[in-house]
């Protein structure tokens, strides 16, 4: 099993989370992430700055 593969929907909840996002939001994005491995452009609370995570 390799590092990509592993990289599930906690994994992605709890990345969005580690920005500062809200628990509603890190949960969709997540979900995105899970669906279409992109969870779409975002600004997270902490930051002005644009986020994404992409496979």
């Amino acid at each position: 099993m390799n590092a990509t593969s592993s990289h599930g929907w906690v994994w992605a909840y709890r990345k969005v989370r580690s920005l500062q996002c809200s628990r509603l939001s890190s949960a969709y994005r997540a979900t995105l992430y899970v669906l279409r491995g992109d969870t779409g452009t975002f600004h997270s609370d902490f930051s002005w700055q644009k986020n994404r995570i992409r496979r």
